[in-house]
């Protein structure tokens, strides 16, 4: 898997420019002030990490102005994580996340966003191995689901069985667990954060554990 600080700046880029070229088309200011509050708590982590917090709300009045002031933050937030020792721990609201783990955990959010604003205009989402990230943070987050609805995780570890755009395969977890997921790591992506319902993707379920997982997932 590449490295995961130049894989969040690439899709960065990549997510100003699909927005930026597309022309006029329904708003999607929304998006950038949420990926901006984002943004900005990143940064307050890694730079005042006892202050951090919630960020105030967030609206723009065009999408020029979205763009440019989430690239501003997004990238100070990208840089910040690439810059910071690895072993450091940072604030998050899962709990304290090492910078390369934060920086997926951007990624996911950049991941969701992005299917949002292509939704939106109605395009395919440009998808790569950076997606990979994306997965890990799925899979290293699988008991959050279990914690929100105030209910204890199962134990012992899914197998996950994940193929990349590229056809590569991704393996998490151990090679004999009893509950598993397998197919296109997209869809995984897609399932995680709350972008499609399994119905709708190519995705193999086995176990009673996932079974639950799943439901609460979509719950």
């Amino acid at each position: 898997m590449a490295d995961v600080f130049a894989d969040l700046q690439t899709e960065t880029e990549a997510l100003a420019e699909l927005a930026e070229h597309e022309g006029p088309g329904p708003d999607l200011t929304g998006y950038f002030a949420r990926l901006t509050s984002t943004a900005r708590l990143i940064a307050l982590s890694a730079e005042h990490p006892d202050a951090f917090g919630v960020t105030p709300q967030i609206s723009y009045t065009s999408l020029d102005e979205a763009i440019v002031t989430w690239l501003i933050e997004q990238r100070k937030a990208n840089a910040l994580l690439a810059s910071a020792s690895p072993e450091l721990q940072l604030p998050w609201s899962d709990g304290p996340l090492r910078p390369s783990v934060l920086a997926a955990a951007a990624l996911t959010e950049l991941f969701a966003c992005g299917q949002d604003v292509a939704d939106a205009l109605g395009v395919p989402a440009r998808r790569d191995d950076a997606i990979g990230h994306v997965a890990y943070y799925g899979v290293r987050t699988r008991d959050r689901v279990y914690r929100r609805h105030q209910l204890a995780p199962p134990p012992g570890q899914f197998r996950f069985e994940l193929e990349a755009p590229s056809g590569t395969r991704w393996d998490f977890g151990p090679a004999d667990a009893a509950d598993r997921v397998a197919g296109p790591a997209e869809d995984f992506c897609l399932l995680v954060t709350g972008r499609r319902f399994a119905e709708d993707l190519s995705l193999a379920f086995a176990g009673r554990h996932t079974a639950e997982w799943l439901e609460l997932l979509e719950r």
